[in-house]
């Protein structure tokens, strides 16, 4: 008998049973544990967020009084602020400063002189001013006053003069 060195076709493999997971046994709970930590934690959780949103409905709440409190505060203050700038342009008035120089005793000048800041000299004859002087210069001066000076107009009229009255002269 000869030998043959053929290869024996092999039939192709035939699929396996897939294999099954392995199921372990797992511990019965224990009837002893029961759930009320569980129920006291979540009853923590609920509480603790409640109060923190109490609390912080109440900041709001005073932040807005706060707030309210300062804006009206700032409506006072706009308000007196508005107060002073006018009786401050009341009192600068040209009748306004003069009433109050001779409250002061102060007296007008009937001769300036004026000071030359190149050279450093003095320019006019200046005099000191007396008491019965400046009253006599006053009456005089008050008559001539409105022709000089037109009383001031401070709220939304349109001013005919311009200057401090001694420009034309």
């Amino acid at each position: 008998m000869a030998r043959t060195t053929a290869l024996r076709a092999t039939a192709p493999d035939t699929l396996a049973p897939a294999a099954r997971p392995r199921l372990a046994v797992v511990a019965r709970p224990d009837p002893g544990r029961s759930s009320v930590p569980f129920a006291v934690l979540c009853t923590l959780i609920v509480v603790t967020a409640l109060a923190a949103v109490l609390i912080l409905n109440i900041q709001m709440s005073d932040q807005s009084y706060q707030i309210t409190r300062l804006q009206n505060q700032s409506q006072r203050l706009t308000e007196q602020q508005q107060a002073l700038a006018e009786q401050n342009e009341r009192l600068g008035t040209p009748q306004e400063l003069e009433k109050r120089a001779k409250e002061l005793g102060m007296v007008p000048v009937t001769e300036p002189s004026y000071i030359d800041l190149a050279t450093g000299t003095v320019i006019g004859q200046g005099e000191e001013g007396s008491s019965e002087e400046g009253a006599a210069a006053s009456e005089t001066s008050t008559e001539l006053t409105p022709a000089i000076v037109p009383p001031a107009r401070i709220y939304d009229q349109t001013p005919d003069y311009h200057g401090m009255g001694n420009e034309g002269a």
